[in-house]
């Protein structure tokens, strides 16, 4: 199991200062042997680490972050009297639990040697906290940098992709006139051959060409053309098959105004996808009714049944994403039935 950051920071710390009390401890016991019991250096050290800790992560980190520098000459001499005071205090408890209390007395030596100790633990205290301010900034510094790069690669994505993107307009504005200009053609060699024939590519032609034509700048096209599209879309299909497709479209009221784009047609297009369309007792129906700036479109099938369970998903979920995209919850309602035998869908749109 992994160790997180902050446990091996403070395991870091663990063995630094185990390591520099070590070295101090046996300095100082090989150049002047002492009678000093383990738990004394522990009182001493811990009064020690705690000033490094207290001047490092309060006291500094108070004055540079509230840009208050000139402190930091009263605060010191502060600290050195309070650190000689704790000393004292610490010595005289110490004095308690010793077998042979040593002999204590607050002379010159003691407070040289007290406030040497204190500018020492000080000094230390300022390195490690140079040293953090420092590998913090440069992690600063490294994750802008590393932010500055990916802005620059995902810049250059962009710059790629527009360059894609113009390509594909470039292409665009081309392709349509090479098609229907090859549809012009074929149906031109086919007319007198094959009247059918040259009837599906007539269809398909005027297909294409509402597909790709421009809509207005709300995203809409008028409901008129969207009718003619799905009868021209409904006779495309008639032609593919040698057998009579029974479907049935309704018109009805004014159907005057506008909607988004091939709307409709997706549920149309789920019929010739999945509805059973070779009975003509069970015919598929498309109704569509206009009134009062407002359209009520209808379908109903028969389920083929190797589709029998099978989703109408993709295409009704992207109309109902488009409807919510241009439509509040107030200006259309959809609901969509079915069974394992039947398919029905009702529309309920304002037209604008």
């Amino acid at each position: 199991m992994p160790i997180s950051t902050s446990y091996r920071t403070i395991l870091y710390h663990i063995l630094a200062w185990a390591a520099f009390i070590t070295y101090e401890v046996l300095l100082v016991e090989l150049i002047n042997p002492t009678s000093t019991a383990w738990w004394e250096w522990a009182c001493w050290y811990t009064v020690n680490v705690c000033l490094f800790y207290f001047f490092a992560h309060v006291v500094l980190q108070y004055t540079v972050r509230h840009k208050q520098l000139l402190l930091l000459p009263l605060l010191v001499p502060a600290i050195i009297a309070m650190y000689i005071t704790i000393q004292v205090g610490l010595e005289n408890v110490i004095n308690l639990f010793r077998q042979e209390p040593k002999s204590f007395s607050i002379n010159r030596l003691f407070l040289l040697r007290s406030t040497w100790r204190c500018i020492y633990f000080l000094g230390l205290s300022t390195a490690y906290w140079f040293t953090r301010q420092t590998i913090k900034n440069t992690k600063h510094i490294n994750r802008i940098e590393l932010q500055r790069l990916q802005a620059e690669r995902e810049k250059g994505e962009l710059t790629k992709g527009l360059a894609r993107s113009q390509n594909a307009l470039l292409q665009a504005q081309i392709s349509p006139h090479l098609l229907f200009n090859t549809l012009n053609f074929i149906y031109n060699s086919v007319q007198d051959v094959s009247p059918k024939a040259s009837q599906g590519v007539l269809l398909l032609s005027e297909v294409m060409h509402y597909a790709l034509q421009r809509v207005h700048e709300d995203g809409k096209t008028e409901l008129q053309h969207e009718v003619e599209h799905i009868e021209r879309y409904i006779a495309l299909n008639q032609l593919r098959f040698s057998y009579p497709l029974h479907l049935h479209l309704k018109c009805s009221g004014q159907l005057q105004g506008r909607i988004p784009p091939l709307l409709l047609l997706t549920f149309v297009e789920n019929i010739f996808k999945h509805g059973d369309l070779t009975d003509p007792s069970q015919a598929a129906t498309i109704q569509l009714a206009g009134s009062h700036h407002q359209l009520h479109f209808s379908t109903k099938n028969r389920k083929r049944k190797h589709h029998a369970g099978r989703g109408y998903g993709i295409g009704i979920q992207n109309a109902r994403t488009r409807l919510n995209e241009l439509y509040s919850e107030e200006d259309y309602t959809l609901t969509i039935q079915e069974d394992e035998q039947q398919h029905s869908v009702n529309l309920k749109i304002k037209l604008t």
